[in-house]
């Protein structure tokens, strides 16, 4: 069960980053969804079987249509075949390969768009006659004449990047967001805040609220940490609870950065590591700047020659 802390400063901490990680997860579950939705909508338009509607067929169809033949196809132009499927009757074209797999297994499956014959006159004609010879009426005829099925190669990636291209896209891009966003705002602590880093000794979250609540304890707020009589209190990194009696050595370790455009300037940040007798390595803090009253606490607390610097 979630703990409700009572402290305002750890409460504080405690719920910025639950807030922030919503928002990691609500970004990542959006990511997410948007690029299943493009792949799932990709498979649908290769792998669901659609059948033409002469009737309302449009201009630029970019639906793939599938057909199961069992019939030699009869060429009637160059590389274009009258194809029976059924009680249709179709033009189709690029069916070479998928007539050598019919003669193998006398029955084969051809995908493949819509093409409208805009401009060879002589192939309309020729198909034109061949349809109505088959008992078709002039109307349907030259429906079937107007429209050919090109069965070119379907490559999936191809078919994402061109008809789903914009939701894979945006898709990636939110989760680039959501990376960035949990880099700056650390919300993987809302996780750590969940079970406290401790060392030797483990503490509770009631007794850690309780140590933060003691009269005597003090709240440093550059670095987000509370000095109690019994243990340091570490929120910024999650929280981190470790007695003065249980720390080896406080290693402060300084890296450097370079801020954004245009300014281009170095800065650095320093980690408050806590070296427990259990061999644990905790992070208290990490920050721009150590304020003097952590140092003096800490080496009050547990002696001088404790504190290191890289």
């Amino acid at each position: 069960m979630k703990y409700k802390y009572t402290n305002e400063n750890i409460q504080k901490t405690v719920r910025m980053y639950a807030i922030c990680f919503r928002i990691t997860i609500g970004m990542l579950l959006l990511g997410l969804f948007l690029i299943a939705l493009s792949i799932y909508r990709t498979y649908s338009d290769i792998y669901v079987e659609r059948r033409i509607d002469f009737d309302n067929i449009v201009q630029d169809d970019k639906t793939i249509y599938t057909y199961e033949i069992t019939e030699p196809p009869v060429e009637i132009y160059e590389g274009f075949y009258a194809v029976r499927t059924g009680e249709e009757l179709i033009l189709m074209t690029n069916i070479d390969d998928e007539i050598k797999e019919l003669n193998t297994n006398g029955y084969v499956k051809v995908k493949g768009v819509v093409r409208e014959n805009k401009s060879d006159l002589v192939l309309f004609i020729d198909s034109l006659n061949y349809f109505i010879n088959k008992g078709y009426s002039n109307k349907e005829s030259s429906n079937y004449s107007s429209f050919y099925l090109s069965c070119d190669r379907i490559d999936f990636r191809d078919k994402l990047q061109k008809d789903h291209g914009v939701g894979m896209a945006f898709g990636i891009f939110v989760l680039v967001l959501a990376l960035i966003w949990e880099v700056v705002s650390k919300s993987r602590n809302a996780i750590k805040n969940l079970r406290p880093a401790c060392g030797s000794v483990r503490y509770t979250h009631q007794e850690i609220d309780d140590q933060a609540n003691l009269p005597a304890s003090e709240w440093i707020k550059d670095n987000e940490v509370y000095i109690t009589p019994k243990i340091v209190i570490g929120t910024n990194m999650g929280i981190t609870a470790v007695e003065y009696t249980d720390i080896k050595e406080i290693c402060v370790k300084k890296t450097s950065h370079t801020r954004s455009k245009p300014s281009r300037k170095t800065y650095y940040t320093y980690k408050v590591i806590a070296k427990t007798a259990n061999n644990k390595r905790l992070v208290l803090c990490d920050n721009e700047k150590i304020d003097w009253k952590l140092k003096a606490a800490i080496i009050e607390k547990c002696g001088s020659d404790i504190w290191t610097e890289d």
